[in-house]
């Protein structure tokens, strides 16, 4: 199933129009560039270019074939170097209008550091002029912002688009797992979160535990080893980084950064590699943005893996896959609690300003979680009046009329915080409620009509 349908109509708009346009689109491996651009160009005159590694000879050999096949073009003489590349472009690019990807496009600048120096002259002064769309595809997230996205970059200012892609959040990668029913269907993105190439590794012939198994924890899996190869892929010292993403899964959100040691490194540098690279992110509380930051995992998969994987090495070596799924089955509703707060404050986002199950939701001017020493609120919105709390309660147990009223107790304490005069609730329970209730200002979801109700908006 395609997921990025977002991004390809984000596409498709700059098609419509006869104008030159340069479009950036990056992010770490995995998460779809490439079928993302591939579906893009179904139905229309281009071409694919893959950027090989290798000296710029053999790129350039690469291109000119690659136009010659899928273009049906002749071209005069061999094509010698990258500006001789860019005058055949412009040939074709001048008389029509042609979409041109160049894929993992930051290995000319590896192959050539000058490339991007003559791209941007060969833009300014010819194929601006044109109705090309030149796509430049990458995936090495930090080159990509030196040579296109920083203010000094060689490309920075040129490109027209930029689309920066990262894990799907659950409102979109749900359409997937379409076949399962609610509850399993919340299990598989918090295990196998947003990144398509790990969605796509799923069989639904088989049970979620099955896949789990088969994928996962057998160490012959596909994506058994998939964080050590892919941060060892892309970066220099992932053993720092994979240490780091250790210490963040102790927490059961995540942890500060005082407590993110590893060895006497200084981690600030390798954390902020790894936001860029959406693996993990910074959780704000609503009551302190400069302090008090969490950092969280973005990525489900790579939450669940070092969870569950990572420190149980030493079953799966011993190939006793089944003490580690009991411990994942014993440990799952725990490990979901975060994954649905997330995915609860994706619903209420959604329906900021609009009526959730007969309850207005007031738009918010600000959103997020919330923690103190006291209290902490799973989803918290602020409107010009009211208040929107948020919790869950993952557990196999229906919820109390206790719980309710530890709920509505956080509620007031929270509105008369924030000076507000009125409250909203909207609570997310596993098993549902022990009891009916009818609450003027209380929604109360399952995981059914929490489905319900990303399809109703998703949907309308």
């Amino acid at each position: 199933m395609f997921l990025r349908k977002e991004e390809c109509e984000a596409l498709e708009k700059i098609y419509d129009n006869d104008s030159a346009e340069l479009v950036i689109i990056y992010g770490r491996r995995r998460l779809g560039k490439t079928t993302l651009v591939l579906e893009f160009l179904k139905g229309k005159e281009g071409v694919y270019l893959y950027t090989p590694r290798g000296d710029i000879n053999r790129i350039i050999n690469y291109y000119a074939d690659s136009m010659v096949k899928q273009l049906g073009i002749k071209l005069i003489g061999r094509i010698t170097n990258f500006k001789e590349f860019l005058d055949a472009i412009y040939e074709v690019s001048s008389k029509r209008k042609v979409v041109v990807i160049i894929d993992e496009f930051q290995r000319l600048h590896e192959a050539d550091e000058t490339s991007m120096t003559i791209l941007q002259d060969y833009w300014d002064r010819s194929l601006r002029k044109t109705k090309i769309k030149l796509l430049l595809v990458g995936s090495v997230v930090g080159l990509i912002e030196r040579i296109a996205l920083k203010g000094d970059a060689p490309l920075f200012g040129r490109r027209t688009l930029e689309l920066k892609l990262g894990p799907l959040p659950y409102y979109r990668a749900r359409e997937f797992w379409k076949k399962l029913d609610p509850v399993n269907r919340v299990i598989a993105y918090g295990v196998f979160g947003g990144t398509p190439a790990y969605i796509d590794t799923y069989n639904h012939d088989i049970s979620i535990w099955e896949n789990i198994e088969r994928v996962i924890v057998n160490k012959n899996g596909r994506l058994n080893k998939e964080p050590e190869e892919l941060l060892s892929e892309e970066l220099r010292s992932p053993t720092i980084y994979i240490g780091i993403l250790d210490r963040i899964s102790e927490g059961r959100r995540g942890l500060p950064l005082a407590k993110i040691k590893v060895s006497n490194v200084n981690v600030i540098p390798y954390i902020r590699t790894l936001e860029k690279m959406d693996i993990i992110e910074r959780l704000h509380p609503l009551n302190e943005r400069k302090r008090g930051a969490l950092y969280v995992f973005k990525d489900e998969f790579f939450r669940f893996w070092f969870r569950f994987i990572n420190k149980n090495y030493w079953m799966i070596e011993m190939n006793r896959y089944d003490l580690v799924m009991d411990k994942i089955k014993n440990e799952i509703n725990d490990y979901l609690s975060y994954t649905t707060e997330k995915i609860l404050r994706e619903l209420l986002v959604l329906y900021s300003g609009k009526e959730l199950f007969g309850t207005k939701i007031p738009k918010f001017k600000k959103f997020g979680a919330y923690w103190d020493k006291e209290i902490e609120i799973d989803a918290l919105g602020i409107g010009r009046d009211t208040i929107v709390v948020g919790e869950v309660k993952w557990r196999d147990e229906k919820m109390s009329l206790k719980d309710i009223s530890k709920v509505i107790e956080k509620a007031e304490k929270i509105a008369r915080i924030f000076n507000k005069k009125d409250y909203k609730i909207v609570l997310l329970s596993k098993k549902g409620y022990k009891q009916e209730y009818e609450e003027e200002n209380i929604v109360f979801l399952d995981p059914i009509k929490m489905e319900q109700a990303f399809d109703i908006t998703l949907n309308p």
